[in-house]
Protein backbone atom coordinates (compact mmCIF):
# COMPACT_ATOMS: atom_id res chain seq x y z
CA UNK A 1 0.00 0.00 0.00
CA UNK A 2 1.07 3.67 -1.10
CA UNK A 3 1.50 6.26 1.58
CA UNK A 4 -0.88 8.74 -0.72
CA UNK A 5 -1.52 11.68 1.42
CA UNK A 6 -0.32 12.51 4.89
CA UNK A 7 -2.50 12.18 7.55
CA UNK A 8 -2.16 11.66 11.35
CA UNK A 9 -2.77 8.30 11.54
CA UNK A 10 -0.66 7.88 8.76
CA UNK A 11 2.19 10.00 10.14
CA UNK A 12 1.89 7.73 13.49
CA UNK A 13 1.82 4.91 11.78
CA UNK A 14 5.30 5.76 9.88
CA UNK A 15 6.75 6.81 13.01
CA UNK A 16 6.22 4.21 14.78
CA UNK A 17 7.40 1.56 12.17
CA UNK A 18 10.94 3.71 11.95
CA UNK A 19 10.61 3.19 16.24
CA UNK A 20 11.06 -0.50 15.91
CA UNK A 21 9.50 -2.63 18.17
CA UNK A 22 10.33 -1.34 21.72
CA UNK A 23 10.06 2.66 20.64
CA UNK A 24 6.61 1.57 19.14
CA UNK A 25 5.10 -0.19 21.96
CA UNK A 26 6.07 3.03 24.64
CA UNK A 27 4.26 4.76 22.48
CA UNK A 28 1.06 2.60 21.93
CA UNK A 29 1.25 2.45 25.91
CA UNK A 30 0.43 5.99 25.75
CA UNK A 31 -2.53 5.61 22.97
CA UNK A 32 -6.28 4.80 23.27
CA UNK A 33 -7.69 1.77 22.17
CA UNK A 34 -9.56 3.51 19.40
CA UNK A 35 -6.24 5.22 17.60
CA UNK A 36 -4.16 2.16 18.64
CA UNK A 37 -6.55 0.53 15.76
CA UNK A 38 -6.51 3.38 13.05
CA UNK A 39 -2.50 3.82 13.71
CA UNK A 40 -2.38 -0.34 13.68
CA UNK A 41 -4.54 -0.67 10.54
CA UNK A 42 -1.64 1.84 8.13
CA UNK A 43 0.94 0.03 10.22
CA UNK A 44 0.07 -3.38 8.44
CA UNK A 45 -0.25 -1.92 5.24
CA UNK A 46 2.44 0.28 4.03
CA UNK A 47 6.06 -1.33 2.82
CA UNK A 48 7.87 1.57 1.26
CA UNK A 49 7.98 5.01 2.59
CA UNK A 50 9.36 7.76 0.05
CA UNK A 51 12.26 9.42 1.24
CA UNK A 52 10.24 12.58 1.33
CA UNK A 53 7.35 11.85 3.32
CA UNK A 54 9.70 10.01 6.28
CA UNK A 55 11.50 13.28 6.30
CA UNK A 56 8.12 15.10 6.95
CA UNK A 57 7.53 12.76 9.77
CA UNK A 58 10.91 12.74 11.13
CA UNK A 59 11.10 16.53 10.98
CA UNK A 60 8.25 16.84 12.79
CA UNK A 61 8.93 14.98 15.84
CA UNK A 62 12.98 15.00 15.72
CA UNK A 63 13.53 17.89 13.47
CA UNK A 64 15.97 15.51 11.77
CA UNK A 65 16.32 12.23 9.61
CA UNK A 66 18.20 9.46 8.21
CA UNK A 67 17.52 8.50 4.80
CA UNK A 68 18.53 6.67 2.01
CA UNK A 69 19.45 8.23 -1.31
CA UNK A 70 16.98 4.99 -2.99
CA UNK A 71 14.17 5.66 -0.80
CA UNK A 72 13.40 3.92 2.75
CA UNK A 73 12.24 0.50 3.03
CA UNK A 74 10.49 -0.07 6.43
CA UNK A 75 9.33 -3.59 7.03
CA UNK A 76 6.04 -3.77 8.58
CA UNK A 77 5.77 -7.93 9.06
CA UNK A 78 3.14 -9.64 10.97
CA UNK A 79 5.76 -9.87 13.61
CA UNK A 80 6.42 -6.30 14.04
CA UNK A 81 3.06 -4.89 14.38
CA UNK A 82 2.00 -8.29 17.08
CA UNK A 83 5.62 -7.94 19.21
CA UNK A 84 4.90 -4.06 19.49
CA UNK A 85 1.06 -4.63 20.66
CA UNK A 86 2.24 -7.25 22.85
CA UNK A 87 4.56 -4.79 24.86
CA UNK A 88 2.89 -2.13 25.29
CA UNK A 89 -1.06 -3.92 26.06
CA UNK A 90 -0.08 -7.58 27.14
CA UNK A 91 -0.58 -10.85 25.11
CA UNK A 92 -4.14 -10.95 25.56
CA UNK A 93 -5.17 -7.53 24.96
CA UNK A 94 -2.56 -7.91 21.90
CA UNK A 95 -4.08 -10.57 20.25
CA UNK A 96 -8.27 -9.56 20.35
CA UNK A 97 -6.25 -6.06 18.59
CA UNK A 98 -4.40 -8.05 16.36
CA UNK A 99 -7.40 -9.80 15.00
CA UNK A 100 -9.48 -6.39 14.28
CA UNK A 101 -6.46 -5.48 12.38
CA UNK A 102 -6.12 -8.42 10.20
CA UNK A 103 -9.69 -8.87 10.22
CA UNK A 104 -9.69 -5.62 8.28
CA UNK A 105 -6.88 -6.10 5.94
CA UNK A 106 -8.40 -8.99 4.61
CA UNK A 107 -12.26 -8.11 3.86
CA UNK A 108 -11.22 -4.22 2.87
CA UNK A 109 -13.97 -2.53 1.27
CA UNK A 110 -16.36 -1.07 4.74
CA UNK A 111 -14.71 -2.92 6.96
CA UNK A 112 -11.51 -1.16 6.65
CA UNK A 113 -13.00 2.21 7.43
CA UNK A 114 -13.42 1.03 10.80
CA UNK A 115 -10.22 2.20 11.23
CA UNK A 116 -10.09 4.84 9.53
CA UNK A 117 -10.06 8.45 11.34
CA UNK A 118 -13.53 9.11 11.46
CA UNK A 119 -12.97 13.06 9.53
CA UNK A 120 -11.60 11.05 6.46
CA UNK A 121 -14.34 8.92 6.55
CA UNK A 122 -16.88 12.06 6.49
CA UNK A 123 -14.96 13.09 3.54
CA UNK A 124 -15.34 9.75 1.47
CA UNK A 125 -19.03 9.60 1.67
CA UNK A 126 -20.18 13.23 2.16
CA UNK A 127 -21.17 13.25 -1.70
CA UNK A 128 -22.50 10.19 -1.68
CA UNK A 129 -26.46 9.71 -1.25
CA UNK A 130 -28.15 9.86 2.68
CA UNK A 131 -28.79 6.21 1.70
CA UNK A 132 -25.69 5.48 1.15
CA UNK A 133 -24.24 7.06 4.30
CA UNK A 134 -26.66 5.71 6.16
CA UNK A 135 -26.11 2.09 5.74
CA UNK A 136 -22.06 3.07 6.28
CA UNK A 137 -22.28 4.84 9.33
CA UNK A 138 -24.48 1.48 10.56
CA UNK A 139 -22.02 -1.04 9.00
CA UNK A 140 -19.35 0.81 11.15
CA UNK A 141 -20.54 -0.56 14.53
CA UNK A 142 -18.53 2.21 16.55
CA UNK A 143 -20.68 4.21 18.25
CA UNK A 144 -17.73 7.14 19.02
CA UNK A 145 -16.65 6.76 15.29
CA UNK A 146 -20.61 6.79 13.73
CA UNK A 147 -21.01 10.42 16.05
CA UNK A 148 -18.50 12.20 15.12
CA UNK A 149 -18.66 11.32 11.02
CA UNK A 150 -22.53 12.16 12.06
CA UNK A 151 -21.06 15.79 13.44
CA UNK A 152 -18.86 16.23 9.94
CA UNK A 153 -21.70 15.93 7.61
CA UNK A 154 -23.76 19.11 6.62
CA UNK A 155 -26.29 20.24 9.02
CA UNK A 156 -29.11 19.32 6.57
CA UNK A 157 -28.20 15.50 5.73
CA UNK A 158 -27.88 14.55 9.21
CA UNK A 159 -31.36 13.89 9.99
CA UNK A 160 -32.60 12.76 7.02
CA UNK A 161 -28.95 10.03 7.41
CA UNK A 162 -30.29 8.82 11.00
CA UNK A 163 -34.14 8.62 9.94
CA UNK A 164 -32.66 5.89 6.84
CA UNK A 165 -30.21 4.32 9.53
CA UNK A 166 -33.21 3.91 11.66
CA UNK A 167 -35.26 2.12 9.36
CA UNK A 168 -32.20 -0.21 7.83
CA UNK A 169 -32.97 -4.21 8.88
CA UNK A 170 -30.11 -5.59 7.12
CA UNK A 171 -27.99 -5.23 3.78
CA UNK A 172 -27.89 -7.22 1.09
CA UNK A 173 -24.50 -8.60 0.07
CA UNK A 174 -24.92 -7.46 -3.26
CA UNK A 175 -25.37 -3.87 -2.23
CA UNK A 176 -22.36 -4.31 0.49
CA UNK A 177 -20.40 -5.11 -2.79
CA UNK A 178 -21.40 -2.00 -4.97
CA UNK A 179 -20.79 0.30 -1.84
CA UNK A 180 -17.02 -1.23 -1.49
CA UNK A 181 -16.59 -0.51 -5.52
CA UNK A 182 -17.86 3.09 -4.40
CA UNK A 183 -15.68 3.97 -1.81
CA UNK A 184 -12.24 2.07 -2.98
CA UNK A 185 -10.76 1.12 -6.10
CA UNK A 186 -10.26 -2.36 -5.08
CA UNK A 187 -12.18 -4.50 -3.13
CA UNK A 188 -13.19 -7.72 -2.37
CA UNK A 189 -16.84 -8.94 -2.66
CA UNK A 190 -18.82 -9.12 0.61
CA UNK A 191 -19.80 -12.05 2.14
CA UNK A 192 -22.30 -13.65 0.41
CA UNK A 193 -24.28 -13.57 3.95
CA UNK A 194 -26.73 -11.46 5.01
CA UNK A 195 -25.54 -8.33 7.49
CA UNK A 196 -27.41 -7.46 10.47
CA UNK A 197 -27.08 -3.71 10.45
CA UNK A 198 -28.57 -0.52 11.17
CA UNK A 199 -31.79 0.08 13.78
CA UNK A 200 -32.97 2.40 16.31
CA UNK A 201 -30.62 0.69 18.91
CA UNK A 202 -27.51 2.10 17.17
CA UNK A 203 -28.79 5.46 16.18
CA UNK A 204 -29.99 6.06 19.72
CA UNK A 205 -27.11 5.57 21.06
CA UNK A 206 -25.59 7.85 18.14
CA UNK A 207 -27.48 10.71 19.30
CA UNK A 208 -26.67 9.84 23.03
CA UNK A 209 -22.89 10.65 21.88
CA UNK A 210 -23.81 14.28 20.21
CA UNK A 211 -24.11 16.96 21.47
CA UNK A 212 -27.85 18.29 22.66
CA UNK A 213 -28.65 20.88 19.17
CA UNK A 214 -28.00 18.16 17.04
CA UNK A 215 -29.83 15.49 18.62
CA UNK A 216 -33.24 17.39 19.07
CA UNK A 217 -32.66 19.03 15.50
CA UNK A 218 -32.60 15.18 14.33
CA UNK A 219 -35.13 13.80 16.48
CA UNK A 220 -37.75 16.80 15.55
CA UNK A 221 -37.00 16.57 11.98
CA UNK A 222 -37.16 12.24 12.28
CA UNK A 223 -40.32 13.08 14.32
CA UNK A 224 -41.89 14.87 11.56
CA UNK A 225 -41.16 12.13 9.56
CA UNK A 226 -42.33 8.94 11.73
CA UNK A 227 -43.20 9.95 15.13
CA UNK A 228 -43.33 5.97 16.50
CA UNK A 229 -39.78 6.00 15.23
CA UNK A 230 -38.77 9.08 16.93
CA UNK A 231 -40.43 8.10 19.95
CA UNK A 232 -38.48 4.70 19.81
CA UNK A 233 -35.17 5.99 19.69
CA UNK A 234 -35.82 8.76 22.90
CA UNK A 235 -36.67 5.15 24.88
CA UNK A 236 -33.21 4.02 23.98
CA UNK A 237 -31.87 7.25 24.86
CA UNK A 238 -32.64 7.47 28.47
CA UNK A 239 -29.85 7.82 30.87
CA UNK A 240 -29.18 8.10 33.80
CA UNK A 241 -29.20 11.77 34.16
CA UNK A 242 -32.40 12.30 32.69
CA UNK A 243 -33.69 10.93 36.65
CA UNK A 244 -32.89 14.37 37.46
CA UNK A 245 -36.22 15.65 35.28
CA UNK A 246 -38.80 13.44 38.03
CA UNK A 247 -40.03 14.95 41.08
CA UNK A 248 -39.12 13.18 44.35
CA UNK A 249 -42.13 10.98 44.39
CA UNK A 250 -41.70 9.66 41.10
CA UNK A 251 -37.75 8.82 42.74
CA UNK A 252 -38.81 6.97 45.37
CA UNK A 253 -40.99 4.71 43.45
CA UNK A 254 -37.72 3.78 41.52
CA UNK A 255 -35.76 3.77 44.14
CA UNK A 256 -38.26 0.72 45.93
CA UNK A 257 -37.17 -1.48 43.09
CA UNK A 258 -33.54 -0.60 42.68
CA UNK A 259 -30.66 -2.58 44.94
CA UNK A 260 -28.52 -0.93 47.09
CA UNK A 261 -24.99 -2.08 45.77
CA UNK A 262 -26.20 -1.22 42.45
CA UNK A 263 -27.45 2.23 42.97
CA UNK A 264 -24.25 2.32 45.14
CA UNK A 265 -21.74 1.79 41.58
CA UNK A 266 -23.79 4.28 39.86
CA UNK A 267 -24.16 7.14 41.90
CA UNK A 268 -20.04 7.31 41.36
CA UNK A 269 -20.60 8.78 37.69
CA UNK A 270 -24.09 11.01 38.97
CA UNK A 271 -23.81 14.39 38.57
CA UNK A 272 -24.65 16.25 41.64
CA UNK A 273 -28.20 17.21 40.73
CA UNK A 274 -28.89 13.42 40.22
CA UNK A 275 -27.02 12.42 43.36
CA UNK A 276 -29.17 14.75 45.71
CA UNK A 277 -32.49 14.18 44.31
CA UNK A 278 -32.02 10.29 44.99
CA UNK A 279 -30.12 10.72 48.65
CA UNK A 280 -33.36 12.88 49.40
CA UNK A 281 -35.61 11.11 48.25
CA UNK A 282 -34.45 7.44 50.10
CA UNK A 283 -36.03 5.67 52.82
CA UNK A 284 -34.20 6.43 55.89
CA UNK A 285 -33.73 2.45 55.83
CA UNK A 286 -32.32 3.09 52.13
CA UNK A 287 -30.45 5.40 53.76
CA UNK A 288 -28.74 3.63 56.18
CA UNK A 289 -28.20 0.78 53.94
Amino acid sequence: MSVGKLTGPKKAAILLLALGEDGAAEVMKNLEESEIQQVGYYMTRFTDVAPEELDIVLEEFYRNSVMQEEGVNINASPDFVKNALSKALGADKAKELEGNLRSGQEEGGLDALRYVDPVMISNYIRGEHPQTIALVLAYLNNIEQSSTVLRSLPENLQADVMYRMAVIDSIPPGVVSEMNDVLFEEMKSASSMVTKVGGVTPVAEILNAVDKATETRILSTIEEQNPDLAEQIRELMFTFEDLSAIDAKQMQTVLKDVDIPDLTLALKTASDAVKELIFTSMSSKQGEM
